[in-house]
């Protein structure tokens, strides 16, 4: 077979082999669906856990409405307990002047 022929018939066949560039277009879309097929993938396998989330505490509470008046009740009784415990806890002025003694005589 003569060399001219084998170069007509590579040029006449389309390009599907391994070495075949890709256009600009195909490149993008094979990127595409990488992209999706990892990214589903990712989400799926975070859909288990969630499963772990839903033990973590709550920690934010929605202030009661106006016409929640039973939430509102405890709500201002739960924060004058909290206020009482914290003020327990404080030093009264006479512990305060000890201290402010006892680091003088020092």
């Amino acid at each position: 077979m003569d060399w001219k022929e084998v170069l007509r018939r590579r040029l006449a066949t389309p390009n599907t082999g391994p070495n075949r560039k890709k256009s600009e277009q195909e490149l993008k879309d094979e990127e595409m669906d990488l992209f999706t097929k990892y990214y589903s993938e990712w989400k799926g396998g975070r859909k288990n856990t969630n499963e772990f989330y839903k033990t973590i505490p709550r920690f934010y509470y929605r202030l009661p409405a106006e016409d929640e008046v039973l939430l509102q009740k405890l709500r201002e009784e739960s924060r004058a307990v909290f206020l009482q415990r914290k003020s327990r806890e404080l030093l009264d002025n006479e512990e305060l002047q000890a201290i402010f003694h006892s680091k003088s005589l020092c």
